[in-house]
């Protein structure tokens, strides 16, 4: 959460949001300072102090933003009234897309679930917006052509798909080809149907 302060330039803002985020992808979330963080994005260590109190304020509005616009990216263009499999397809393609595209933000994001320093409010706030790409599943379940396991499954199931396949696009072991993709995508969806 932003502590109350003065008003905020907001293109310094993003740039400590874009360097918090190259950072951790670079050499990981732990162990990155404030200074660090200030220095890489062009702005005084004081000058960040202005916008967040600690470095746990800082991460979890980072990771509240680039959450929101994953979540907006992903969702982009979905058609309610598309059939399932394709509804699913497109979601996958368009979170490969953002991972290949913002793999500094993916890293980011990544690392963060996984450490202390997410707070409750951001938990919740993952909960709230994601409720769209949930329903999804839910109707899947419901209409028995996805898996009745518990939904933090199929979620894992489908974006650990997209993570590994972005992997090894990144690495170059496969190229990014729309049949490559098709490839990794049937596996997924075998994976998570009924």
């Amino acid at each position: 959460m932003l502590a109350a302060m003065k008003p905020k330039d907001e293109k310094k803002l993003q740039a400590v949001i874009a360097a918090t985020c190259r950072l951790a992808a670079e050499r990981g979330l732990f162990g990155l300072t404030l200074a660090e963080i200030a220095k890489a994005a062009g702005i005084g260590t004081s000058t960040l102090y202005v916008y967040f109190a600690d470095k746990e304020s800082l991460f979890n509005e980072v990771y509240r933003r680039a959450k929101r616009e994953a979540i907006d990216f992903y969702s982009d263009e979905d058609n309610s009234s598309a059939p399932l499999k394709r509804r699913v397809h497109n979601l996958w393609n368009k979170a490969l897309d953002h991972r290949l595209h913002r793999f500094d933000q993916a890293a980011f994001m990544e690392q963060f679930v996984n450490s202390s320093f997410m707070s409750d409010d951001s938990r919740a706030y993952t909960l709230r917006i994601g409720e769209g790409l949930m329903q999804i599943v839910i109707e899947g379940q419901r209409e028995e052509i996805l898996k009745a396991v518990p939904i933090p499954f199929l979620s894992s199931t489908l974006f650990g798909s997209v993570r590994e396949t972005a992997r090894l696009i990144r690495a170059g072991s496969v190229a990014d080809t729309e049949e490559n993709r098709n490839i990794a995508f049937q596996l997924c969806w075998d994976g998570i149907r009924a």
